[in-house]
This record gives structure tokens, sequence and C-alpha cells, in this order.
């Protein structure tokens, strides 16, 4: 006599053998209309077979609103996402919610079940700091399981999901703007990995500025790299080694900024005294460096107290039109572009 397993089935069962994700075999047993019918009628199959019975009570409790957020952030090793995750979680706590931080590791898999994990616990709304080409469908799910959210630093095409973030653009030619006034010329750009919106809008940034100045941008003066202080490290002694090296070099963040200096330590060369340096970001160690970096503040703890405003307002006012916030960025001149060093 076969022996029937006394477990009990859950929806994650469902949905594994229907093909589906949990949040989508969610939406079908509270039968929601935003799934198409044959989704439907193969999540129905699959719980006939499995014998699986939806609890509605307990699916009442969960769907009510709860005092929970999530945030999902690129990269929780650099520096300045910390200082965003404090900004966002100080403004929440105001309001008595509660925020759930994961990092995406800038993997947009990673990312799409870290959405689908804050669907399934239904949060009530998500910071979403994009780290793939995936991102829009992300969003599509949250829209379709009612849950608001706010894209900050990165953003994708999206439907009436507001951003929060820097005037990238504006802030690249600030950093031109001033190696310029110094009398630099031969400008390069490490920019950030391609693909992000942010690195899109800081090199058109940089060739804007450039053209702003009439300059010309010399072939192989700009260049990409991983977030990273080591590969932008090795980028930096590859521009350096160039037959006519740059005198000034604008960096997508300060960490790649640090790279550049750890390469120009390499080579015996004074950031400020030989080469101009121009970071962005404006983290706290960026003044604690020798010589101290030059760089774009663009206030990461403002940002993340603005963007918590922003979802806590749509929220509380769902049908209320979301809007876009761009926060103005500041130069923060300091020693590694030459004007502000000790004489030796």
């Amino acid at each position: 006599m076969e022996r029937r397993s006394t477990r009990r089935i859950k929806l994650d069962d469902v949905a594994k053998h229907a093909g589906v994700s949990r949040a989508t075999a969610s939406l079908v047993v509270r039968n929601s209309n935003l799934i198409t019918p044959e989704t439907h009628e193969r999540v129905r199959a699959s719980m006939k077979a499995l014998g699986y019975i939806y609890n509605q009570s307990a699916g009442s409790l969960r769907s009510q609103k709860t005092k929970t957020l999530g945030m999902v952030i690129a990269d929780i090793s650099n520096p300045f996402y910390a200082q965003l995750a404090s900004g966002i979680e100080w403004a929440c706590y105001q309001q008595d919610f509660m925020t759930i931080f994961a990092d995406s590791a800038e993997d947009g898999e990673r990312q799409r079940m870290i959405i689908e994990r804050l669907i399934q616990h239904n949060v009530a709304g998500v910071f979403l700091s994009a780290s793939g080409d995936r991102s829009a469908d992300d969003l599509v799910a949250l829209g379709t399981a009612g849950i608001p959210a706010v894209q900050i630093m990165r953003h994708v095409e999206r439907q009436n999901v507001p951003y929060v973030g820097p005037d990238n653009i504006a802030g690249i030619q600030l950093g031109i703007d001033h190696v310029v006034s110094l009398g630099k010329r031969n400008i390069a750009f490490i920019g950030g990995p391609p693909g992000k919106s942010s690195s899109e809008e800081r090199l058109h940034g940089f060739k804007k500025g450039m053209s702003k100045h009439k300059l010309k941008v010399r072939k192989g003066f700009i260049q990409s790299s991983a977030i990273s202080r080591h590969e932008a490290m090795n980028v930096t002694l590859a521009l350096l080694n160039l037959p006519e090296r740059p005198d000034a070099i604008i960096c997508y963040n300060d960490l790649m900024a640090f790279g550049a200096m750890l390469a120009m330590q390499r080579l015996g060369i004074t950031p400020g005294k030989h080469v101009a340096l121009v970071g962005f970001d404006d983290i706290p160690e960026s003044s604690l460096w020798t010589p101290s970096l030059t760089t774009v503040s663009i206030d990461a703890r403002n940002i993340g107290r603005l963007a918590a405003r922003v979802l806590l307002d749509k929220i509380a006012n769902p049908h209320r039109v979301p809007r876009d916030i761009i926060v103005d960025p500041q130069l923060i001149v300091r020693e590694s572009c030459g004007e502000r060093m000790t004489e030796s």
C-alpha cells in the first residue's frame, strides 16, 4: 500500500510544480485579474494535482498593510550606500517603519529573487537601486503585487515609479570646469560599468563638459571600470603609460579615484602636483587621503531621506502622481587638483 506524505503542501510547492514564481502563484489563488488565463489554468492544475488548499484567513492577514519597507542596493561594501541606507533608515524610523536591507551585489538575477522575497513578505514599499537590465521587470512585478516603489541613484524605463538621485551630468561638468580653470586640457575619464543609468549620465556629462570648453577627447582617454579600487588602479596605470598621458582624470566615484591614487603612487606621481584628480560622491574617506580628494558631493544621507519621504508619501497617498527629485551636486575643493596643496 502506497503511503502518502503527511507534509503540508505549501504555495512554494505549487509555484515550483507550475513553473512560476511564488508571487505569481499567490496572485492566482487570490483570483487576481493581472494574471493571464493560461497561467491561471496551469497554477490551478498544479493546486489540484498536489492537493493544495488555500488558507483564506491566513491570506487575509497577509494582505493587511505592514510597517516594513524593503531596500535593495547594488553593493553594500560601497561606503556611499551605507550613508544612503542610513538616511533612509532614519527617515523611515521617524514614521514607525522598519527597513529590511538586501544587497543585490550588482547581480540582476539575485535582485529578482530579492524582489520576489519582499513581495512574499508583503512589504509596504521598496527602495530600489537598479543592478541590471531586468530591473524594469522587477518594477512591474512590484506594481502587479500592489507594492509602491522608488528608484534611487539609478533608474530604468518605468511607469509611475519615481526616481530620487543626483544630477549626474551637472556633477561631472563641475569637475571638468574646475580642472579647466586650473589650466588642464588633456582630461581623461574613468567611467562606471556600462548599462547603468548613472554610468551613462556621467559619461554624457564628461563629453558635454569637454564640448563646452571646446576640448578634444584624446584616443584612449575614456575608460570604464568595475566599481573597485583595484580595477580602477589598473585602468589608471594604463592611462598614465600612454605616450601622451592626461594632466587630469575625472572618476565615476570616489572609490575609483582612490584606485587612481594608488596607481599614481606606484608610478611616483603626486595627485595635484603632476596630475589633477576629481572623484564623485564625497564619502568620508575622501578627506582622509594625502593629498585629500577633490570631489563632487551629492549628500548620500540627504538623498536617502528624500527617497524615504517620496515612498512614504506614495504609501499614504497611492493615487497622487509620483514625482522625481533630482539633487544638485556641489564641488568640494581639496588637494588632489593642486590648488590647496601645502608646499613641501
